[in-house]
Formats: C-alpha cells, structure tokens, sequence
C-alpha cells in the first residue's frame, strides 16, 4: 500500500512541476506566424488572470496595432502638409476613434484553445482577424467614402468656370484630408492592401494627381480685388495676402481677372463726447461668368480716439485683421 501511494504521490508531483502543453500558436514566433500568416490574418497575443481578461488584453493588442500603423499611414499622408503637435495629437485621437468603431464590425475572434501557464499564472490566448471576412463588411464602407470623394474631383475635372473649378478642386482636397476619409483609406490599406489597389486603383490615381490639379486650378483663376471704400489700402491689402496665402494670384486688370471680389466696408462712425467712435463692418462677394461664389463677412468691433483720423485707422487696421484672421474659401462644393 505505501508502495502504490508513493507512487501516486510522485505522479501527482510531477504534474505539478511538469511545464504545461502549450498549443502550437505558442510554442515560438515562427509558430506564431504559421498559425495565423500576416497576409491571412491580424493577430496578437494576450494574457490575464482569467481567459476574459486575457481576450481582452489581446483584442486591445490588436486595437492598438491597427490604431498605430493608421496614424503612421496618415502622417505619410500629411508629409508636406502644415502639421504642428496639436495637429498630431488630434490625428491619433481621431484615428484611435476610427478604429475602435470598425472593430465592432470586424468579427474579432480567438482561439478556442487558450492555456493557463503555471509558471506564470496567467492565461494566453489571441484575438484574430481574418482579412478576407473584415474585408466584406469593411470594403462597402470605404467605397461609400471613395466614391464621394470620386464625385468632387470628377466635378472639379469638368468644370469650365476657372475659379469654380478651383473651389471643387479644394472640396475635393478638404474632403480627402478630412478624418473619416485619411482614416478609412488607412486602415483599409492595412486591412487588405490587395483588394485596396485593386478596387481603388482610381482613386489612388485622383489623389496622387489632386495636389497638382488644385495647384495649376488656383493659379489659372486671377482675382480682382474691388474695394471702393478703404483706409490706406488696408483692407486691399489684407484680402490680397489672403488670396495669396491661399494660392490664388491677385491681378490689376479687371478684365483678364476669373473672379471678382467685391468688397464693401461699413465704417459704422459715431461721434460722442468722449471721442469719435467707429463699429466697422467689412461684407466681401465673389463672382464670376458663373454667378455669385462665394460670401464672407466681418466685425472690426468697437474701435475709438479722441481724433478722427487716429479712429478710423483703427477700425479699418481692425477689419484688416479680421479679414486675415477669418477669410477662407471653404464653401459646399
């Protein structure tokens, strides 16, 4: 009897001990790689203190891969753009919203032989994603967004108006810089680069070929600049650095011009005891053969001196600020 229960002891003993089987996932890296190939598949490893924990740990794995490999295909993206910190730090919690939306849709799934490991008194499991099924709910969400994006440069393509066809070249830039569309194209891209050249060919074509278009459509539309009302050619000037700054050149011939800006300035002038007071206002109008384009206006807010001349410059310095600091051509194009 001690015989038999020595004997029982000892095997009970080195089960204990005995490393536990780990399946073949998990035996190396390599293994790793031949379970789930990178060009089948998404995964990454998890742990915790139950198989829960360890799920979790391991679809987060997976969020934090996909939201880090967008950003960096955005920041690809944003080379030659104006970017400073905050511009960076807003693209990662946009694209870190991005992903966590599409995971809900990609059918994030794990191995159904996690393993506790005793000698770390853990679970480990992984959480993958198979390329192709993602792919069939994913890819009619970014055609949505592709085909939109199409539509603006086909537009801004057939337009003979030329400043028109420069603002539908700029819709289309704003839409293709928005973060719906740079995080859709990402992540497609990283999801299944395959199908992405295949199906989207064009579209890739349009965006390589959108920063020159816009660029040539800018500088083939010259603008007029008509300001009857003015101090100093202040106002003139603000609106014909804006234009500048924005790509369009301003020109002294009305006649060779492919757009107006009208602009009419408000001196809003009272005079009281204490000094002579002005609320200036500045209204702007663009056309062209094609019809009114686009509208913008501005306050100067309450500018005053005890002599005229002093207050009017003033306001109109006022106006010429708010017109540098506001005018833009972003318009529903």
């Amino acid at each position: 009897m001690k015989t038999i229960f020595a004997a029982f002891a000892a095997i009970v003993l080195a089960a204990c001990v005995a490393a536990p089987a780990t399946p073949p996932w998990d035996a190396s890296p390599a293994a790793m790689r031949e379970a789930f190939p990178d060009g089948e598949f998404i995964a990454q490893r998890g742990t915790g203190a139950t198989r829960a924990a360890a799920e979790a740990a391991a679809t987060a794995a997976i969020a934090r891969f996909l939201n880090s490999e967008v950003v960096s295909r955005i920041a690809i993206l944003e080379q030659g753009w104006e970017q400073n910190g905050e511009t960076g730090a807003r693209t990662e919690i946009e694209a870190e919203i991005f992903v966590q939306a599409q995971m809900q849709i990609f059918g994030v799934r794990h191995v159904r032989d996690p393993f506790f490991d005793g000698r770390l008194g853990e679970w480990v499991t992984v959480a993958y994603i198979n390329r192709a099924e993602a792919w069939q709910v994913y890819g009619p969400r970014f055609r949505q967004q592709a085909q939109a994006f199409a539509a603006l440069f086909e537009a801004a393509q057939n337009e003979s108006d030329p400043f028109r066809k420069a603002l539908r070249y700029a819709a289309a830039q704003d839409f293709s810089r928005s973060p719906d569309f740079r995080s859709a194209e990402s992540l497609g891209r990283l999801l299944f680069p395959a199908r992405m050249d295949e199906e989207f060919a064009g579209v890739r074509a349009k965006l390589a070929a959108l920063p020159q278009r816009a660029g040539e459509a800018r500088m083939n539309a010259p603008v007029y600049i008509d300001v009857p009302l003015d101090f100093e050619s202040l106002v003139h000037g603000a609106f014909s650095r804006r234009f500048a700054e924005l790509g369009f050149p301003v020109t002294g011939d009305r006649a060779s011009a492919a757009a107006v800006c009208r602009v009419t300035v408000e001196e809003g002038r009272q005079e009281r005891a204490l000094g002579v007071f002005y609320f200036p206002k500045v209204q702007a109008t663009i056309t062209s053969p094609a019809g009114a384009l686009f509208a913008f206006s501005a306050e100067g807010g309450q500018q005053a001196a005890a002599t005229p001349d002093v207050a009017r410059r003033r306001a109109y310095r006022a106006l010429a600020d708010a017109v540098l600091g506001g005018f833009s051509l972003e318009t529903d194009f």
